[in-house]
């Protein structure tokens, strides 16, 4: 199915981890699921039940989902459709990928991140209609009246979709001529181009998430320096700690939104990458994919961008 352009705004939202029953007011904590598994729905219902078991019983008020099955939109809607037995379709947002990245791994076939609490959700979808740059200023122009209600607050717009590199900077283009040039947004393109949004597939499409509340960002965009399989990997480490700095005590989750060639190029190495991250991370929970091209800014004063063969990582702290 093609979508078309929409725009749900009101979603409130905050994450829940592991641990208490539930957020106490203003905190937000993060939940999140995976599963290796290759079937659709057992993939789909495997993480999407992990994530709510970690909710504690908190309601989960927009989830995401990235995954790496198959190539057709049945496959996608069955994962979606298990993944909605758990949680309200409606608050179902997300986008194929070559591996999901979480907390469990970075060789996910399905990664869930379920958010309840003090942080608030806004979301924009835009088809393709005059191309990736008329598709980022159809987000822009949709989230905006959401955005002008954050002012004072924390913000992230989560870019996700059919946005192959170097398409992806494009959309960057459209949406920050809307909300500004150094507006933070950070995501990735999707692989094979499937966008999740409300719990259904969308072809040839853009999603915008709009995140606002009482947190800050910090954002690296890093490229290997070198081509061995260690300089790829030694790039990541390079991001996260660029991102999230020494202290982590008050660190709510670290997004990585990283490259599908990159994962290809470390090899055997690859599961060192996630050891980087989690070293700088600390207990903090990380969520991502692997993409077609990765969005967001190179540090905190720059304008964000879209590339091929980086790692963005965009780090969540309490305000």
């Amino acid at each position: 199915m093609t979508a078309g352009k929409h725009l749900w705004v009101g979603l409130a939202v905050a994450a829940m981890l592991a641990g208490p029953a539930a957020a106490l007011a203003g905190e937000i904590v993060v939940a999140c699921g995976h599963s290796e598994k290759k079937d659709p729905a057992g993939a789909g219902a495997e993480a999407a039940e992990q994530a709510k078991a970690a909710l504690k019983g908190a309601e989960a008020k927009v989830v995401l989902v990235f995954d790496s099955l198959g190539g057709k939109a049945e496959i996608k809607q069955k994962m979606l459709d298990a993944i909605a037995k758990s949680f309200d379709a409606s608050k179902l947002y997300g986008c194929s990928s070559y591996n999901a990245i979480t907390p469990q791994g970075g060789s996910g076939m399905v990664g869930v991140l379920a958010l309840a609490g003090a942080i608030k959700a806004d979301a924009a979808l835009a088809d393709l209609t005059g191309g990736h740059e008329a598709c980022g200023k159809k987000i822009g122009e949709a989230i905006q009246p959401a955005v002008e209600k954050t002012q004072g607050k924390g913000r992230l717009l989560v870019l996700i979709g059919d946005c192959h590199v170097p398409k992806n900077n494009d959309v960057v283009k459209g949406v920050c001529g809307v909300l500004g040039e150094k507006f933070p947004v950070a995501g990735g393109a999707a692989m094979g181009g499937f966008t999740y949004c409300k719990g259904k597939v969308a072809l040839q499409s853009n999603l915008g998430l709009l995140l606002s509340g009482d947190f800050t960002c910090s954002f690296s965009l890093k490229g290997a320096k070198g081509k061995e399989p260690m300089d790829v990997v030694n790039a990541a480490g390079e991001a996260f700690r660029q991102a999230i700095g020494e202290k982590t005590d008050d660190l709510v989750m670290v997004f990585a939104f990283d490259c599908g060639g990159r994962r290809g190029q470390m090899g055997k190495d690859r599961p060192k990458e996630l050891e980087l991250m989690k070293a700088a991370a600390g207990t903090a929970p990380i969520f991502g994919f692997y993409g077609s091209g990765e969005t967001g800014p190179p540090d905190n004063d720059s304008p964000s961008r879209g590339v091929g063969y980086h790692i963005c990582a965009c780090a969540i702290r309490k305000k």
